[in-house]
């Protein structure tokens, strides 16, 4: 049987269709005034609006499209930048205790006095809260709840800190000006107070709590100077 001929202008029609079939459409991208995974900004955004909904809420009280919603961005980047919420949450935690860790062992490796070095350890812890407001209520949370969504990595980051804090005492009592104390009760004797007065002014800072005398805001640098005195009184030989 002979080919048919196919007239050109059926050939014309079959040519376009099947060039449009080839040709690929523009790809969806995200909704409309949301960030992308490549916008400048995305994963600082999810962290800071993690960070501050955590704080406020604790975990369980805090979904992924609450945390995406806040940040202005489609949940899908939480989970590419992040993995999911639990990963999100160590992450805050680890990067905080990664910066501690790194400050309070430039205060250790300084050429300065031990008591000279605690009075530094305190600004720099002071400087750490301040820079992360959410911080010390989250952390105040976890640790009551006793550390349930935190993994032994994480968990690990308190080792630096506590390890440059370490050897601040250790240098006190090997020169004679500090008193022999488990490096822990030390610790905990002079952050304590501060997280605890973070957690107050907080909690002051509430509507229609302003004239509450134990809620009322106290100066930074009374603060930094009665934390000073706390710490020196605590770690000083009788």
């Amino acid at each position: 049987m002979k080919n048919r001929r196919v007239p050109p202008r059926l050939r014309r029609r079959s040519g376009r269709a099947s060039s449009a079939i080839r040709r690929p459409g523009p790809r969806p991208g995200p909704p409309r005034g949301r960030r992308g995974a490549g916008a400048p900004g995305t994963r600082d955004a999810l962290f800071e609006a993690a960070a501050a909904a955590f704080s406020e809420h604790g975990f369980d009280g805090v979904s992924v499209d609450d945390i995406a919603r806040r940040a202005g961005v489609n949940k899908a980047m939480l989970y590419y930048h992040f993995r999911g919420k639990l990963a999100l949450y160590r992450a805050i935690v680890g990067e905080m205790l990664r910066e501690g860790g790194a400050r309070i062992a430039a205060v250790a490796d300084a050429p300065d006095p031990p008591e000279v070095k605690i009075r530094r350890f305190v600004d720099a812890f002071m400087a750490l809260t301040e820079g992360r407001p959410w911080f010390p209520r989250l952390m105040l949370r976890e640790m009551a709840e006793g550390a349930p969504h935190l993994d032994p990595e994480t968990l690990g980051g308190f080792r630096a800190v506590l390890g440059a804090f370490t050897r601040i005492l250790a240098e006190g009592q090997d020169t004679g000006v500090f008193r022999q104390v488990h490096p822990v009760l030390a610790y905990l004797s002079i952050t304590g107070p501060l997280l605890l007065n973070i957690a107050r002014e907080r909690a002051g800072a509430a509507p229609g709590r302003a004239g509450l005398p134990m809620l009322v805001p106290i100066p930074r640098d009374q603060v930094r100077e009665h934390l000073e005195r706390i710490a020196l009184c605590v770690l000083s030989r009788p």
